[in-house]
């Protein structure tokens, strides 16, 4: 499930799992949020802030069914989710992902998209395609070696490994660490005022600017 609620010039997408205790980004959740960005972008917002509940950002796309896909299934699904990431990359708001938990798989790929990651201590991050004889099909490979030390990235993404919070920020990922979610949120909402006080043709320039020279 995605909630959506705008505060003054702050907007948040709260993402709630449905069963369990984990985010999946499958096609309805992927087409939900789709939906919930493009209602942002038409809004006053300057900054959104994304997060997740249950000690979960997100974990990307349900294998099982992904096994069922044909190329042509896995194609489109694929587009999809680059619809998803293209959206927030060209949205004239500045993302912030507020990472508070597991962040794996495609939910690399999706705090890859924002434009400021921060995440709470026990926050573990991983990309295991490696491990399964996988590789993401929403970009990760290119994305996160863009934020990363090419030496962190290159340990991330060809070991599949789980990483804590410290390795992400001094790899690059991450652009701060709080201790609990209370300081989280309290760290990005600094930031949001910050943003909310700068112009909004300002902020869409420099987005479009700084991805455009990242070639995405």
């Amino acid at each position: 499930m995605v909630e959506t609620r705008i505060e003054g010039l702050s907007a948040h997408i709260r993402l709630i799992p449905q069963t369990g205790q984990f985010t999946l980004l499958d096609v309805e959740t992927i087409k939900e949020i789709i939906k919930n960005l493009r209602m942002v972008k038409e809004s006053p917002a300057k900054c959104l802030r994304i997060y997740g509940e249950g000690g979960c950002f997100a974990v990307g796309a349900d294998l099982r069914t992904l096994s069922t896909y044909d190329g042509f299934d896995a194609k489109w699904f694929s587009m999809l989710g680059n619809t998803m990431f293209g959206t927030m990359r060209t949205m004239p708001q500045v993302v912030i992902a507020e990472i508070d938990g597991f962040c794996m798989g495609g939910g690399m790929d999706f705090a890859a998209a924002c434009d400021f990651r921060y995440a709470t201590g026990k926050s573990k991050f991983a990309h295991p395609g490696s491990k399964l004889g996988i590789i993401t099909g929403f970009g990760g490979t290119q994305a996160i070696p863009r934020l990363m030390k090419s030496a962190c990235a290159s340990e991330f993404l060809i070991t599949g490994n789980a990483f804590d919070t410290d390795y992400m920020l001094k790899g690059g990922f991450l652009n701060g660490v709080a201790h609990n979610t209370e300081e989280l949120m309290h760290m990005t909402g600094i930031l949001c005022e910050k943003i909310n006080r700068k112009s909004r043709t300002l902020l869409s320039g420099f987005k479009l600017s700084l991805n455009g020279s990242a070639g995405i």
